[in-house]
């Protein structure tokens, strides 16, 4: 016979070897416990705030329990009822063990906005979880019930905030006749036909999707992000890396801030640049020199954080996809 299961059956014989009644055996092993440990931001995104619940149970029997089911209402200022989350049953608690889960739920950046409209001034809004976790004991022998229900409640806060992202401004940077001329020579390119390509290029000529093969030509993208919180909780955003990326989501080029990478502000407008080289780029180029493909995007991660607020700084992404008629070619 296995040790695990000699073990189960002597701490059966014990509990019952104690007493037949819930209170004696409580008395003495103590009676489950449920922790609410925190509400935080796992996630945002462009339509709302994700929060996770996180929770353990701690099981004081020599003898496995698990848990039934667990319930719970998400409560605004303590009495309207938002939303209810609920758990799978059958999670096991081991003997003298503890079990951690988390249960996710969204709150969407228009509730958020609404609510706010009647606690005015307020950067955040007081949220609770409310509910109920309910045991399975009937391993346990020497209790008089199979059940035990834990109620549970905590409270957080949810930030006023909703953010909007926009890029507008992209410009494609062009050399002056004899520099673009200097680099296509320098690239191998015989003269007679680097000054052609180049007069064909700045005199924005159709070009073929092959023009720059073999072509080590770096050029600037200029654009500008727009960036802008419609909620009145201050908030800071880190942009950690942005990318220009071709229509089948290959990455061309990383794009940077030209100046700081942190917004605090209600709302800002970041210049950004990308170096992008003809040998990696060379069809993206010609697609926006002609106007014509499949159209490039921006994809950009960041960090948003809530000063004031207990939450850790919680990613969030953005991508955006650029029309070709909408990029200007500067000269």
């Amino acid at each position: 016979m296995k040790k695990s299961k000699i073990f189960a059956l002597a701490a059966s014989a014990a509990l019952l070897a104690i007493a037949f009644s819930c209170q004696t055996v409580n008395n003495v092993f103590g009676k489950p416990e449920l922790s609410m440990e925190k509400v935080g931001i796992k996630a945002l995104d462009l339509e709302g705030i994700t929060f996770n619940c996180n929770y353990s149970i701690t099981n004081p029997y020599p003898i496995g329990i698990s848990l039934k089911s667990l319930a719970a209402d998400i409560l605004y200022n303590s009495s309207e009822k938002f939303t209810s989350i609920s758990s799978d049953g059958g999670v096991s608690i081991a003997a003298n063990g503890k079990n951690s889960n988390a249960l996710d739920f969204k709150v969407p950046y228009t509730t958020i906005l609404n609510f706010a409209k009647s606690a005015s001034g307020k950067t955040s809004l007081p949220f609770s979880v409310n509910g109920s976790a309910a045991l399975d004991l009937s391993a346990v022998t020497g209790l008089d019930i199979q059940s035990f229900s834990i109620p549970f409640a905590k409270d957080f806060d949810v930030p006023v905030f909703k953010p909007s992202f926009s890029v507008s401004n992209v410009k494609l940077k062009l050399p002056t006749l004899a520099a673009l001329s200097s680099s296509l020579i320098s690239s191998g390119v015989g003269s007679a036909r680097a000054t052609q390509l180049a007069t064909s290029i700045l005199s924005g000529q159709q070009l073929s999707p092959n023009a720059f093969d073999g072509i080590d030509l770096n050029l600037d993208v200029t654009m500008d992000l727009n960036v802008k919180n419609s909620g009145s909780a201050p908030w800071n955003m880190v942009i950690k890396n942005c990318s220009l990326m071709n229509g089948s989501g290959g990455r061309l080029a990383s794009i940077s801030p030209i100046s700081g990478n942190t917004i605090s502000s209600e709302s800002a407008s970041v210049p950004m640049k990308a170096s992008v080289n003809t040998l990696q780029a060379g069809a993206m180029i010609v697609s926006i020199l002609n106007k014509k493909g499949t159209n490039p995007s921006v994809a950009i991660e960041s960090g948003i954080s809530f000063p004031g607020l207990n939450y850790a700084e919680v990613p969030l992404s953005y991508s955006k996809e650029i029309s070709l008629t909408s990029i200007g070619i500067e000269k």
